[in-house]
Order: C-alpha cells, then structure tokens, then sequence
C-alpha cells in the first residue's frame, strides 16, 4: 500500500506540474484563450443581454421551432459566423480551492492507474508504457477530440501532448514502482 500512496502522490504532482506547464508556461493552450481589444464592448453585450450565466453556441436554431422550421434554419445558417460562449456573471480570481481539487483529482487519477499496472499479467516496462498512454489517449479521445469534431477548438495539439507526455512519464515511474512492490511482496 505504501508504494501505491507514494505513487498516487508522485503521479499528482507530475500531472499537476504538467498541467501548469501546459496551461500557464509556456502555456500550450494559449490559442484557446485569445485576447480581443473588443473584450470590454463585448462582455458588456452580453451582461446588458441580461444573459444567465451558462454556455451557448450561437448559430443554431431556436430549439421551440417546428423540426422544418428547424431544418431551415440551418440551411439559412450554414455558411455563416457560430460562437461557443462560456459566460459568468463574475470573475474570480480565487485559486486556492480550484488548485487542491485539481491535484486531488491528479492523486485519484494515479491511484487508479498504479492499481492498473498491478493488474496487468505480463507487467513489461512496455506493456505499462503502453497502458499509461492508452489512459491518456482514452481520456484525449472522449472529451477533447471529440469536442473538437464539433466545436474546432484551436488548442486541439496541445490537449494531444497533454495525452502522451505526462502519462509516459507516469508509466515509467510507474513501472519502476510497481517492480519494487512486487518484490516486496
């Protein structure tokens, strides 16, 4: 047990770390949060809209239309400017909570893998190798890639290196770690 919680931790702070490099520097990410000087006239759009807080894609039809008049719509659509919008009503600036929950979540998700490297019937550095990436794939594949089919996220490489740097690093730790439980038990 104590190999696999001292995993959970090394596991944390490598994806932890890497996640703020990936996110904050050199940031990877930063196509996806382009600045715009029209910021300001846009935000305040968008409160004077009385807007609730919430995501939107704008350029799709009215859901409450008739599936013709639906149908129409976007072939009026097509062709023309769409916007995915995350609005909140206020800003904060709070990282405390956010930052112990993200490395909370980095913790489980080590947990989880170690115990995948014990469950594994030919445990070669290449099998766990290959096992911590199919993790990060799996993870890129559900949610980032997939979204980007629909919504084009231009950050899209950089969620793809977040799905195969870190979890083959992990695997190498991983590997090395579950070598020493193993000979200890």
């Amino acid at each position: 047990m104590k190999h696999r919680l001292l995993f959970s931790i090394i596991g944390a702070v490598v994806i932890f770390v890497w996640q703020f490099l990936s996110y904050a520097m050199p940031n990877f990410h930063k196509s996806a949060s382009a600045y715009t000087p029209a910021q300001d006239s846009i935000l305040q759009m968008l409160k004077n809209q009385g807007l609730t807080q919430g995501m939107y894609v704008l350029g799709q039809p009215d859901p409450s239309l008739s599936s013709e008049d639906q149908q129409a719509m976007m072939k009026a659509l097509d062709g023309k400017p769409w916007a995915v919008i995350n609005y909140r009503n206020s800003n904060s600036m709070s990282m405390a909570m956010p930052m112990i929950r993200g490395l909370m979540v980095c913790f489980v998700i080590s947990f989880l893998l170690f115990w995948l490297f014990l469950q594994q019937k030919n445990p070669t550095l290449m099998n766990r190798l290959y096992l911590s990436l199919a993790v990060g794939m799996i993870g890129f594949f559900f949610t980032p890639y997939t979204n980007f089919i629909w919504y084009k996220a231009p950050d899209i490489f950089a969620h793809f290196a977040d799905a195969i740097v870190p979890w083959l690093i992990l695997g190498l730790i991983g590997h090395k770690m579950a070598e020493m439980q193993g000979k200890k038990a």
